[in-house]
């Protein structure tokens, strides 16, 4: 059992568990400390703080940032930092203003084409939480909680039709460049993690260079052949270990393939050397 699972999602990005939910299912499963990673919002990272120090357990800040690189789409993992720096806070209002007008212009086109019926745009910021990072999830969730959708659909025609396809990709907003986003969160004094780096350590000496100080080593994606390139990579660039269940396991929501037992994270010197910063 690991003592730390550094990698969730919640209700105010793409999955359906509360903050709080969140910390009871992690106390239940034996672990001491957690962070919740929501994509590029940390709009529920107080409440989950809260939830944690009520139920004994430790916790940081945390959110997962999409970041492109040589034109590949990495995930980059805040941990830590200062939750009032002026310019993340900035950033991850940039992030969730922009993907939600992109959201918000899909629905439209799924309004306007029949796909959607009897539902509209501010049903949606009715059922979202403020701070959410609004995405397909939200729009399905609150389409069931409205009953204009079966709360069996899996929402995959509804993906298909409205989400996905050239003329929905033609509302995505600018891609963000890795660099930006790691030098963001090494200004406000956090760890900037390489999420599931699968395929993707070759890119680590570049992205030392803008700032990364940290990489999952345990994760559903870290495989057999990418957990010791990880390693490795960790080893060689002095970086911070770290990692989490993500959608896999009894701390999801998800289900299929995903709904397996899942145990990851980071061991208790792993976690302490990363928040008392023990590699500088």
């Amino acid at each position: 059992m690991k003592f730390a699972n550094l990698h969730l999602h919640s209700h105010y990005s793409d999955a359906t568990f509360t903050p709080y939910q969140l910390a009871l299912i992690g106390k239940s499963l034996g672990y001491s400390a957690l962070a919740l990673t929501d994509h590029e919002t940390d709009g529920g990272v107080k409440e989950f703080a809260k939830g944690c120090e009520k139920l004994g357990l430790q916790s940081l800040y945390g959110v997962e940032f999409y970041g492109y690189h040589e034109g590949h789409c990495l995930h980059l993992v805040a941990l830590d930092y200062d939750y009032d720096d002026p310019g993340f806070r900035a950033y991850v209002k940039e992030r969730c203003d922009l993907y939600t007008e992109c959201t918000r212009q899909r629905v439209e086109r799924g309004i306007r084409l029949g796909f959607i019926q009897d539902f509209t745009w501010n049903d949606v910021l009715d059922h979202a939480r403020e701070g959410s990072w609004i995405c397909i999830d939200h729009v399905i969730n609150a389409m069931k909680y409205k009953k204009v959708m079966d709360p069996t659909d899996d929402g995959l025609e509804l993906r298909r039709n409205v989400f996905k396809g050239p003329e929905a990709k033609a509302f995505e907003p600018p891609r963000p460049v890795a660099e930006k986003v790691i030098k963001t969160i090494r200004k406000a004094g956090g760890v900037a993690v390489l999420a599931h780096p699968l395929n993707q350590t070759q890119y680590v000496p570049q992205l030392v260079q803008y700032g990364l100080n940290g990489i999952e080593v345990c994760h559903p994606l870290v495989d057999g052949i990418t957990e010791p390139l990880a390693l490795e990579a960790a080893n060689t660039f002095n970086l911070y270990h770290s990692g989490g269940t993500d959608h896999t396991g009894a701390m999801s929501s998800c289900g299929g393939e995903n709904a397996v037992p899942a145990w990851h994270g980071v061991t208790e010197e792993e976690f302490y050397t990363l928040k008392e910063r023990k590699l500088g």
